[in-house]
Parts: C-alpha cells; sequence; structure tokens
C-alpha cells in the first residue's frame, strides 16, 4: 500500500523540546523510529493540540543520529489520502534540531559550541538506558554514572562524578571519605542540578563539551549533559510502554501514562521504571542491581502567559559489589576468585517544579527543587598483602537544595540576554569504617558533616554587530562556604599480622589472618570550627564570536573559563596518622575555534573543533602509597591540553546514511607540586582513550502497509591509555604495562521493526560483537610479588526491546 510522507520545518517550542511542524511536501521515511504527536506553543512549554484544521505533529526528541551526528532527519508521518512517494533513492536532506543547553532555543548547526544531540527513542531502541551506553558513542566523552566513590559499587549522591569530557573527569574525596567532590561535569535532568529519573521516558540528551562555567557554575568545566524527560500531554490521553530482556538475567520494564485532566489546562504525566541484571562474572555480586523508580509531572496551564510543571520522583537501587575478584596474572589476562558478597541499597527522593512567566519582551523562569538521598553499604574489596577489606558505609542524611531565578529576552528578541541568580544547598552526614574481614580489626573510620553553600550570580548576551557577525559575552560570580566537621580515627597497627607487618614493625602473618591489624592502636583527629571552613569567590567569564561564512556554514572562536571549588578534608598521613589536607579551587581557561558545515543540498555534514585548555591547578587524587588505600591525598597540579573534534554525517540516500566522528586529545602536568613526581610516574593524564574513532551505518528497508526495518551498526575504536597512574618505584618494576590498555574496538548492531502506524517496535541488538573485554579498573599494589587486581568491561551481550504506543 503506497504511503506518503511530508517534508518537516522547524517549529520552536519552550526551551527543553522541539517541534517539527509539516508542510506541503512529500518525502520517504526516514529511519528514525518517534512518531510524533500534534503539538503547539503554549506559554514556552510543549504541549498537545488536536484542534480541527490543525493537524501538527511535534517530534520530541533530539532526533540526533546514533549518538553521533548534530544533524538529524525528518521523522516520517503518514497520509491517509496522498498521492506515490517519491523515488526510493531520493536523497533526503538533513532537518535543523533546537536544542537549550545554553539555556534559550536555538539550532543546533547555528550554536556557537561543541553540541550532541541524542534521541530518547533510539536510545530505547538500541538498549542503550544506562548513562555510560548512552554517551559511548559522543565524541571525547566516556564513563557514565558514578555509582561509588571507590571502585566498588557504594552508590553516589552525584551521578555525574563517573562521566569524562575531553579527559577532564571527576575525582572522589580523600582516603577515607564518603563524601564526593564536586564533579567536573554538570549534569541537569528536566534543569534539576543532579536530578534523577532521567534514563526512563527520556526526550532527548543533549552533551556540551568544554567548560560552561559561566551558565553553569561550579561543576561544569568538563561540560554539560543535559537530559529531558517527556512533560505532560494537555491534549490527548495516552499509554506507552517498553520490555526488554537480555543476557545475565536482563529484565528492563518501563512505561508511562498521559492524562489530560482538563484539556488545554491541566495535563498529568507518570512513568515508572523497574531494571535488573545480574554481574558478568558472578551472579549476585560484582556488576549485579536491581532499580525501582517512578516520576510523576503536572502541568498547569491557566492561561498563554504562565505555565506551572510541578513533578515528584523516587528512585531505590540496590548494587551489589564482591563476589569474585579479578586478579591480573598477566598485564592482559585477568583470573577470578571468589570471596565474600556486599550490598548497597540507596534511597532518592526528590520534588521539584518549573514556572515561566510571559512578561511582554522578556520571560520570567523560577526553578526550585529539594531532594535528599540515603544509603546503606557493606562492600568487601581485595585490600593490602591480599587480604579482604570490609566497608561499612552509611549515610543517613543527605538533604539538596537548589533555586534558580532567570530572566531572559524573548524568542524574537534581535539581542539574545538572560541574567539570573543560582542558589545551592547541601547538608550530608555519612560514617565510613574499613576493617580486615578476618578480624574486624581497624584500619580507619570516619564520621563526617559537611555542609555546602553556593551563591552564583550569571549575566550573558549575544549581540549582532553585523547581518552575519555575532557577539557574545558572559560573566558570573559564585561564592561557595564549605563548613566540615569530622572525627578521623587510624589504626596505627593496621598491617600487624598480615603479609605487609613488617611495614610497621610487626609480626607478619598470610593474608586474611584471624588477629589482622590487631591489636589496635587508635589515632584520632577531629576537625571543626574555622579549621573546618573554607570560603571560596570565584569569576568566570566568557568572550565569543561567531560569523556566518554562508548560511549552511558557522565559524566560531571563544575564550571561557571556569572552576572547581576547594575543600578541607581528613586522610591517612605519614606513619598512618590523620592529617587535615586544605587543598584550593581547580581553575581553567579554555581557548576554542569550531566550524560547523553543510553541504551538497544539506545532505553532508562537517563540525570540527579545536581547543586548548591550560589548568592552574588540576585537582588530582592521588594514593600515596599504592598498598594503603588510606592514603590519598589531592594534589593541584598544573595542565595543559590540546585536542580536535570532527563529527560528520551523510545521508546517501533516503534510506542510507553514514556517520563518522573523531577525537583526538594531547595533555601534559608542568610545574609539578612538591610530592606528585614522587607519587605519580605518568606526565599526562590517564583514564581515557587520547584518540577514539566512531563509525555507523543506517540501512532502512521499507516494508508493506507502511512497516519499516531499521539496520543499524555501530564501531567505537580507541587508542592505548593508562587505566590509572602508578608510583615511579612501580613502573621501573614494569608495572605500567599492568595499567596499559590496549587499543581495543567496540562493535555494535541493532535490528529495529516498526510497524507502518508507529504504535509498535520491535528490536533485537547485540552489544560488544567481538566479545573483547578491556580493562576498566586497575589497583596494583606491588609488582614483586604481584600483588593486581583489576575489573573488566562486559563481554558480548545480547538482548531484545519491545514498545507500544496506545
Amino acid at each position: 500500500m503506497a504511503t506518503s510522507f511530508r517534508l518537516c520545518f522547524l517549529e520552536m517550542s519552550r526551551p527543553g523540546s522541539i517541534a517539527i511542524k509539516s508542510a506541503a511536501a512529500t518525502t520517504t521515511r526516514a529511519s528514525f523510529r518517534g512518531r510524533g504527536e500534534p503539538s503547539e506553543k503554549r506559554g514556552g512549554i510543549d504541549m498537545q493540540d488536536h484542534s480541527s484544521g490543525a493537524r501538527r505533529r511535534s517530534l520530541r526528541v533530539g532526533t540526533a543520529v546514533a549518538a553521533l551526528s548534530i544533524g538529524a532527519l525528518c521523522v516520517p508521518i503518514a497520509s491517509r489520502a496522498a498521492p506515490a512517494p517519491p523515488t526510493r533513492n531520493e536523497p533526503q536532506v538533513l532537518q535543523d534540531i533546537i536544542v537549550t543547553a545554553e539555556r534559550r532555543s536555538s539550532d543546533v548547526q547555528k550554536t556557537a559550541a561543541s553540541v550532541t544531540v541524542q534521541s530518547g527513542e533510539d536510545l530505547l531502541a538500541r538498549g542503550k538506558f544506562t548513562l555510560r551506553s548512552i554517551l559511548e558513542t559522543v565524541p571525547g566523552v566516556s564513563g557514565g554514572e558514578s555509582e561509588g566513590v571507590t571502585n566498588e559499587p557504594t552508590g553516589n549522591d552525584s551521578p555525574s562524578a563517573g562521566i569524562t569530557i575531553r579527559g577532564v573527569s571527576s575525582n572522589g574525596g580523600l582516603a577515607g571519605q564518603t563524601l564526593s567532590g564536586v564533579p567536573a561535569t554538570a549534569l541537569y535532568v528536566d534543569g534539576v542540578y543532579s536530578g534523577i529519573g532521567g534514563n526512563f521516558d527520556v526526550d532527548r540528551v543533549e552533551v556540551l563539551r568544554g567548560p560552561q562555567g559561566t551558565l553553569y557554575g561550579r561543576s561544569a568545566t568538563a561540560g554539560l549533559v543535559a537530559i529531558h524527560t517527556r512533560n505532560p500531554d494537555l491534549g490527548r490521553f495516552g499509554v506507552e510502554g517498553a520490555v526488554e530482556a537480555g543476557s545475565y538475567d536482563l529484565l528492563h520494564v518501563s512505561g508511562a501514562i498521559n492524562v489530560p485532566l482538563v484539556e488545554d489546562q491541566l495535563g498529568l504525566r507518570v512513568a515508572a521504571n523497574h531494571y535488573e541484571r545480574d554481574g558478568v562474572d558472578v551472579g549476585k555480586g560484582f556488576g549485579a542491581s536491581r532499580v525501582n523508580e517512578a516520576k510523576a509531572k503536572l502541568l498547569i496551564q491557566p492561561g498563554d502567559r504562565l505555565t506551572l510543571l510541578v513533578g515528584g520522583a523516587f528512585q531505590d537501587k540496590r548494587l551489589y559489589n564482591g563476589g569474585v575478584s579479578g586478579n591480573l596474572v598477566e598485564p592482559a589476562k585477568v583470573e577470578y576468585q571468589d570471596y565474600s558478597v556486599g550490598s548497597a541499597n540507596t534511597k532518592f527522593r526528590q520534588l521539584w517544579a518549573e514556572a515561566r512567566l510571559d512578561i511582554g519582551d522578556a520571560q520570567l523562569t523560577y526553578l526550585p527543587a529539594y531532594r535528599t538521598w540515603k544509603q546503606d553499604a557493606e562492600v568487601f574489596v581485595v585490600g593490602p598483602g591480599g587480604g579482604t577489606l570490609k566497608q561499612i558505609v552509611s549515610t543517613p542524611h543527605d538533604e539538596f537544595i537548589t533555586h534558580e531565578l532567570r530572566l531572559s529576552s524573548g524568542e524574537d528578541s534581535q539581542i539574545h540576554w538572560q541574567t539570573g541568580l543560582f542558589y545551592y544547598y547541601n547538608d550530608i552526614r555519612s560514617s565510613n569504617r574499613n576493617a580486615w574481614e578476618a578480624s574486624n580489626g581497624s584500619l580507619f573510620e570516619a564520621n563526617i558533616r559537611r555542609k555546602t553553600r553556593d551563591v552564583g550570580i550569571f549575566a550573558e548576551a549575544t549581540i549582532p554587530v553585523a547581518s552575519a557577525l555575532r557577539l557574545t559575552a558572559g560573566i558570573r560570580y559564585d561564592k561557595t562556604a564549605v563548613a566540615t566537621q569530622e572525627v578521623y580515627t587510624s589504626n596505627l597497627n593496621v598491617f600487624c599480622n598480615t603479609p605487609l607487618g613488617g611495614l610497621s614493625g610487626c609480626a607478619v602473618a598470610p593474608a586474611n589472618s584471624a588477629s589482622a591489624g590487631l591489636p589496635e592502636s587508635p589515632s584520632s583527629i577531629t576537625v571543626a570550627g574555622q579549621a573546618g571552613r573554607r570560603t571560596f569567590k570565584n569569576v568566570t567569564y566568557k568572550v565569543r564570536a561567531e560569523y556566518d561564512l554562508t548560511p549552511t556554514s558557522l565559524l566560531y572562536g571563544s575564550i571561557s573559563t571556569a572552576f572547581l571549588p576547594g575543600d578541607v578534608q581528613v586522610g591517612t598521613g605519614a606513619g598512618n596518622v590523620p592529617t587535615a589536607f586544605p587543598y584550593e579551587s581547580e581553575k581553567l581557561t579554555a581557548f576554542e575555534v569550531g566550524s560547523k558545515n553543510r553541504f551538497f543540498g544539506r545532505r553532508l555534514q562537517v563540525n570540527v573543533g579545536l581547543f586548548h585548555y591550560s589548568y592552574a591547578g588540576y585537582q588530582a587524587s592521588v594514593q600515596l602509597d599504592l598498598s594503603n588505600p588510606a592514603s590519598a591525598v589531592l594534589f593541584n597540579v598544573p595542565l595543559r591540553m590540546t585536542g580536535a573534534e570532527i563529527e560528520t554525517l551523510f545521508q546517501v540516500t533516503s534510506a542510507d546514511r553514514i556517520g563518522l566522528n573523531f577525537s583526538h586529545i594531547e595533555s601534559k602536568f608542568h610545574d609539578l607540586p612538591a610530592g606528585f613526581a614522587e607519587a605519580v610516574a605518568q606526565r599526562e593524564l590517564w583514564g581515557f582513550a587520547p584518540t577514539t574513532g566512531t563509525v555507523f551505518f543506517d540501512h532502512e528497508f521499507r516494508l508493506d502497509a507502511g512497516a519499516s526495518l531499521n539496520l543499524h551498526a555501530e564501531a567505537i575504536a580507541r587508542s592505548s591509555y593508562d587505566v590509572l597512574y602508578t608510583s615511579p618505584a612501580l613502573a621501573a618494576q614494569g608495572g605500567l604495562a599492568y595499567l596499559r590498555q590496549k587499543p581495543n574496538l567496540l562493535a555494535n548492531f541493532n535490528a529495529t521493526w516498526t510497524s507502518g502506524d508507529g504504535r509498535f517496535s520491535l528490536t533485537g541488538y547485540v552489544r560488544n560483537l567481538t566479545n573483547k573485554r578491556i580493562k576498566t579498573y586497575v589497583n596494583l599494589q606491588s609488582v614483586t610479588p604481584l600483588q593486581a587486581t583489576a575489573t573488566q568491561s562486559d563481554p558480548r551481550t545480547v538482548g531484545a526491546v519491545f514498545t507500544a504506543k496506545l
């Protein structure tokens, strides 16, 4: 049966969504799975409209190509009465996407920054439901949601702490700390800083690479990940669901219901998610997890000028750890041995709202949020000398309050400007006790309370100085106040009756001795009052020029700054004596030039970026004694980084598209502070591949009755890199070989069938086709004798996803 489609043009809606409006042209079916709904803009928040005579279709996803591209294809829209479609080889142009990561609506190809957008429906169809898998094909980005302050999952109140952008990663606290530091990447979910609910019912994901210190402040030195989930539809009742099953007893069920309570004025959307999977090397052990979460959004539209969105969410998660220890017996060979299984229970609760008021030539936005987090964890890890450590972590109170007030220009303003205030408050109480499992002999114990307040004031404007030339200037002032109260107790006899007993001048015994660390010899330090208070004041700025070389080619250059505040924490110093360690802010100045282009009638897209970073003091967490997990300190090390990124997308025919991305980063520490050279052998950043390349290919088969079959293949090649740092002494003994991850290739494939009406789809996928596992973490304690543990990435996994929309 012949089916026709319409060419699409952008209809801008609220920040956080895009709408694509149907026009009187025809095109063949694109390979995107998203099916739009009638939409119109009301009060700045995207809603749906079924009024007669206006058949609009809205695509709520950012419609990016396979997690790679910045361009997009138009989503096809079926028509009941239409002429025959054009020939199947007719090319389809790349369509525009509206992004809001710079806190105003703009075409991504006209946004003078390195931005990648991904569709929530494409991610779901490809089995990419974790932050790590979502980000794996974004150029210059690796890692994902952090699940602990150690390698074994213990839970984390700052999920973005595990993300690395352009080689810049977040550091954990000092040894013995259960408090996460300020993350280098800012994660926003529906406008809420470090919000929850961003891994289900997703509209789109926007990733900005490079510092975003002007608009996002103290936690965006590496960049920004902004996740937008679906809002209520005021004009349509609907039910959506997805079921996924796969390797290692994976079961993933999610669904949403949308209810228009009062037509055009009041709507409710409720979404829920359940996820469970076992570990790949042991059933209920490292890598296994169980998650239950849900969120509800109420959209209130009392008139044309005011829109109010109110939301609530929760997440209950159980993470398993231990079960097996991966021992490096050769640089690239891991053997597993059984040991105890632990677990961590975490609970998030969140309330938030977003109010938008149209006041004529400007818009006022207010976004308050309240979030709490609790955890109880028992973690088992391999400790010094091969003995098993038991880590008991408890966070009975962790409270976050944020307020953001913004005043911005209207969409039709010649000068785009915004200014605002941001307030952040965190109050956390936590405890952490490390002991030898066999004897319960203590290593250390920390009882901590920390209060953090941050106030930021920012302003930014983009001014057209000529028909093709625009200048942007922004500035932000932040004041961060940290107050820490902590009692830290270290056992001076921690190595007694262990294989390392000689280090403390006491008896040597086999690993897991019943008298390990005994008799205890406690030494304590208390930090409180003025000794635990620090205030950090920082001014960041951005200056940018952008020039339209042609209507489809943009050239831009920028200078921007960002920072992470410092702190004061307590750790284990020389001789296992507790010591207070204050450290300063991390400050970054970034230079970037780039170009965004479309050629051959908007069928080929080529985006290029070059950048140079100069860190006044990069915060690096380093263990002074690699055999003692309680000896980490934070260094502020000057660092230079230079890199290049290329993103390309080519729509070959209406049924075929190809994408190719590339990134390369050089890094170099210089002017090393005292003690750093003695603790770290490397002079470049570790933990990421300096060179990555990604290629993907899509082909779509048109089937009877308007159905389609989309085949998608992608491959990610990474260069060799050091997984972690090591000491000069261990490097001289050949330790770098154990830390080195060789070049590797990750290949994924999926096939998606979509019904002609777009209501049903079925996807089968294979991830890690080659079944090659890479090292994701290495703990090298000694070379002679060899004492090294490691964790590995997942082997080959398969799965299937079924989705339905009613």
